[in-house]
């Protein structure tokens, strides 16, 4: 079986409030992306802050990773800051970074540049 990397992916970070994260998954995935993961956070931005009886309150927060070929990922961070209103303060922040290597997503192949492991590993020689 061969062992494909990808090559040209990048990772868009998410983060939201809680409970926010299933509809960041949601818009991403109508916009192009096979699936995400939502971890879990706590806020300390300017809008974050708060008290509840003097005892200061550390608001949840979900951080979703969604790794997509780099072709899709101007698509995907229009359609998710557009579904979340990330223009407005205290809705979220969204960046992307870029990931040189990549194994282990299924459907690779089919949406980006791959090479076998081994040819990068000759590579290296």
């Amino acid at each position: 079986m061969k062992k494909l990397v990808g090559l040209d992916y990048e990772m868009i970070i998410t983060i939201v409030d809680s409970g926010n994260g299933s509809d960041v998954v949601d818009f991403a995935k109508k916009a192009g992306a096979k699936g995400s993961t939502i971890l879990h956070g706590r806020g300390s931005g300017v809008h974050d802050t708060g008290k509840f009886f003097g005892i200061e309150i550390e608001p949840e927060k979900e951080i979703v990773i969604t790794l997509v070929p780099h072709a899709l990922t101007n698509h995907i961070l229009k359609a998710v800051g557009e579904g979340i209103a990330i223009d407005k303060p205290g809705h979220g922040i969204c960046f992307v970074v870029d990931i040189s290597k990549i194994i282990g997503i299924t459907q690779m192949s089919q949406d980006s540049k791959v090479v076998e492991i081994d040819d990068l590993l000759e590579l290296e020689d």
